[in-house]
This record gives structure tokens, sequence and C-alpha cells, in this order.
């Protein structure tokens, strides 16, 4: 097994499965929220061993609130393993342990499963579901649900991030944070300045494919934080996120070279680990690199196999901006290489699809407001 966690959360719960030792049913269920714990900070291998010895006792011992936490676990298992697509049944797992929490009356639970279920609808886009598992789990908030508090303030942060800037998620994130630190969920803060940094730098990126170059030095100290506060606390679930953003930041600045040996490192990784909705952008910002190192036959080769993978993406699956930033990107490789007629045909598209993304905006914030979520309940 590897080096014990030094997160404050994983300290209390390794305190409260001991005190619990004489309860078996009491502390199954605390062994299954740890292993929650451990997936959250990338520990899959011990979170996979506890969870098949706690399903192998929960079949000689049937319980139905171990089932529901079982649940979840398995659930956010597949959600961690395939980032993307849900592998696994990810969304029906956590549906499960929320229907079985809801008849047991299990309110903490059930306040859980909706919040983690409003996270996954953001990721999916589904705004409608978004709101209302959103607002489903702040209707059964306890006081002590700290938890649940920070998942679904996590998810609106995002939604809001997303569909108004940083200042309309600003509250959100303050209210994700507050949970978080009285929970003692450093894995949750450690995810938090990942959050902020991703779509800060989401926002400078896109603006930069605009024509309007934004402040990456600033996000890229910030994105070295990151990864200095999961070595602190002893890893994180979604390790191989860091360097993609700083290569996606080098890139903005120019510094192709050091963009592209990060990119041709860290592409297979990522794709392997679920970013494949993100993998037709970031072999476009590999084309640019190459395009501007001096290598135009890798950069023409890989800019054609990016353009015929977005004619194959699935476009539920495809986050709109992500498509604009892949076809603006396409179109900058190919004026470079003077491919003039491929290149505005990637500009009328990426022109379309900016127009796309503005209309998703103003749609979410309009749909957020009118569902009264525009701040945290007092």
């Amino acid at each position: 097994m590897s080096l014990k966690l030094r997160s404050r959360l994983a300290l209390r719960l390794d305190a409260e499965i001991a005190a619990a030792s004489a309860v078996p049913a009491r502390a199954a269920v605390l062994q299954a929220q740890r292993a929650i714990l451990w997936l959250r900070h990338g520990r899959d291998a011990e979170a996979r061993e506890e969870l098949d010895r706690l399903h192998a006792g929960a079949l000689l011992h049937p319980r139905v609130e171990l089932a529901a936490w079982l649940h979840l676990a398995q659930g956010l298992m597949a959600y961690f393993g395939a980032f993307s697509g849900f592998g696994g049944g990810a969304r029906e797992r956590v549906r499960r342990a929320r229907v079985m929490a809801a008849a047991a009356r299990l309110r903490p639970l059930q306040a859980l499963a909706d919040a983690w279920l409003a996270q996954m609808d953001f990721v999916g886009r589904d705004i409608d579901s978004l709101i209302a598992h959103a607002q489903a789990a702040l209707a059964m908030l306890g006081p002590d649900d700290h938890g649940a508090g920070y998942r679904v303030a996590t998810a609106l942060a995002s939604a809001w991030s997303l569909a108004g800037g940083e200042a309309a998620a600003s509250p959100w994130y303050a209210w994700a944070r507050q949970h978080a630190i009285a929970e003692g969920d450093d894995a949750g803060l450690a995810a938090l300045l990942y959050n902020q940094t991703q779509m800060r730098a989401l926002r400078i990126r896109h603006a930069a494919l605009a024509g309007e170059p934004g402040e990456a030095p600033a996000v890229l100290l910030g994105v070295a934080s990151v990864g200095h506060y999961d070595d602190a606390v002893g890893g994180s679930a979604r390790g191989d996120l860091t360097p993609v953003l700083r290569a996606q930041l080098m890139t903005v600045q120019g510094d192709y070279a050091e963009a592209a040996a990060l990119l041709e490192a860290q592409l297979p990784v990522a794709m392997a680990a679920g970013l494949a909705r993100l993998g037709g952008s970031l072999l476009a910002d590999l084309a640019w690199c190459w395009a501007n190192t001096g290598e135009p036959q890798r950069a023409r080769a890989l800019a054609d196999q990016a353009a015929i993978e977005v004619l194959a993406e699935d476009q539920p699956s495809c986050d709109i901006d992500e498509c604009a930033a892949l076809h603006a990107r396409l179109a900058q490789v190919y004026a470079k290489l003077h491919e003039d007629a491929l290149a505005a045909v990637q500009a009328d598209a990426a022109a379309a699809a900016w127009a796309r993304d503005a209309a998703q905006r103003q749609d979410w914030a309009r749909r957020l407001n009118a569902a009264g979520l525009t701040s945290p309940p007092r």
C-alpha cells in the first residue's frame, strides 16, 4: 500500500473507523466513505481493494445504508476512471445510491448523491438536470453536510463560471471553500484551486484565439501551485490535467517548443485517462506548435487528422467552446501553412461555434437566474 494520506479528512475517517471497531455496520459505512476519498486522491487500487472486500461482506450481512454507499462509491470509481464518458455506469450507480438513500431516509447521503449528479450534469453540459439536482441537494443539506455542500457549490460555481465568468461564480466558489475547510477536505481544496485555474486558463486561451491575448504568465504560476498542493496532501485523481493546462497556456504565450514537448508527452496519457472530448483541440494545439517550430509537414498531417476527427465527433459529447477552439486553431495552422482555402473553412466553422457558445452561455445564465441559484443560501 502507498504512503498514508496526509489529508485531514482521511485522518479523521481513520480515527472514526478505529473507534467504531466494535460496531461492524458503522465501521463498514465509514470504510466506504474512506474508499471514496481514496478515489478522489487518485488511489484507485486501494479503493478497489477496499470496495471489493466491503461488497463481499455486504453479501453475507446485507444492509441498505452500506449498499447505498457502495453504489455511490462504484459510481465515482467509474466517473474518475472514464472522466468524459462516465464509463461503467457511473451516473446510474450514483442515481441508485440516491434512490436507496431516499427510500431509507438517509438524508445526508441523498444530498451527497444529488450533489454528485449535479457535478456530472455540468460535465455533460445538461443545464436542466444540473439545476434539478442542485436544488434537490440544497433542499436536503443539513448544517454538518459539508461534503454535499462542497460538491453542489462546486457544480454551481463551474456552471456560473461558464455562463457568467469569474465574478458570477465567486460566491459559489467561496461557499465551496468554506465547506471543504469545515470538512477538512484537502482533496476538495486542491480541486477548487484547479477548477478556478482551469476556467481562467480557458478564458485566456479563448481570448487569444480571438486575437486578444491575456494574462497567461500569472495563471501558469497558479497551475504550478496546483501540483504543489496535490503533492502536499498526497495525490490527486486528476493529476494528468495539470501539465495539459500548462501546455495550453505555453502555446498561448508562444513557448512552442516547450508546449510541444509537454503535449507530445501528455496527449497519450490524457486520451487514455478519458479526455477524448479535448483530444481534437489538443491535437490542433500541437499542430500549431509544430507549424511554428519548423515542422510544417508534421503540422499539416496532424491538422488534417484533427480536422477529420472533429467530423466524427458525437456532437452532444463535444463541448461547444472546445469545438470552437479546435476550429480556430486549425484556421491558424492552415493559414500559417499557406492553405488559405482550408483556413477559411475552419475560420467559418469557428465563427459559427463561437456564436453557439455565446448563446449557450446566455441560456445558462438565464436558467440559473430563473431557478434562484445566483448565490448560496444564507
